[in-house]
């Protein structure tokens, strides 16, 4: 389904332009909507091949050494537009100190920024994103929290599973696919930490991790 509707999308309005049943000036409109299409087949593509990746176990881990908050503000930066769009209020990063750990940079990118844009979709028009990063104890965590409408009860313990995706996903998030936090879990585990979540609906929900920080 998530791959046969956009492709159907695509080559119904390419038909549609390329017979004249669209008229000249629609075109850019609908030329619009196959591009957001196209964007949205191809986050599934990359999203799947991760999948392909995890379920084979070959995905193995590039390790290295980064600082986790670097990486949470250069993903803020890259979201810039989105967060002036919805006049969201940025708290908590500007204090937080360099979190130094081991581990994959690319799959940990992933990581923060599925957690931020998960924020940004789901966080209330003027409303707040907590992001905190520390080291304790021989670990690094790091929450992301958001103000907003929360997850139901009954849908917490089924959100990091594959493809699913909440009552509330399916209203805020028309071009997810429900695999954005089944591979952040599953990243989280390869470095050989744990992910989990609290929400109070209404208010707010976080999400906080930890990696090892020898």
């Amino acid at each position: 389904h998530e791959l046969k509707t956009p492709m159907t999308t695509i080559a119904g309005f390419m038909d549609g332009m390329l017979d004249g049943t669209i008229p000249a000036d629609k075109q850019q409109h609908y030329m619009h909507i196959v591009s957001d299409e196209v964007k949205r087949l191809s986050r599934l593509v990359r999203a799947m091949l991760d999948l392909s990746r995890i379920d084979s176990g070959e995905l193995q881990l590039n390790t290295v050494s980064m600082d986790l908050t670097e990486i949470a503000c250069k993903v803020l930066v890259a979201s810039e537009q989105r967060i002036e769009q919805k006049r969201l209020n940025i708290t908590g990063i500007d204090t937080c100190e360099r979190v130094e750990v081991q581990g994959d940079y690319d799959l940990m990118n992933q990581v923060l920024y599925n957690l931020v844009d998960n924020a940004i979709k789901f966080t209330n028009e003027g409303g707040d994103i907590d992001i905190r990063l520390r080291r304790a104890d021989g670990r690094a965590y790091v929450m992301v929290r958001n103000s907003g409408e929360g997850i139901p009860a009954d849908e917490m313990p089924r959100i990091f599973e594959r493809f699913y995706k909440s009552d509330r996903s399916r209203g805020l998030d028309k071009n997810g696919v429900g695999l954005g936090l089944y591979i952040v879990h599953t990243v989280i585990r390869l470095h050989g930490g744990e992910i989990g979540v609290r929400s109070v609906p209404g208010e707010f929900t976080e999400f906080t991790f930890w990696i090892p920080a020898p």
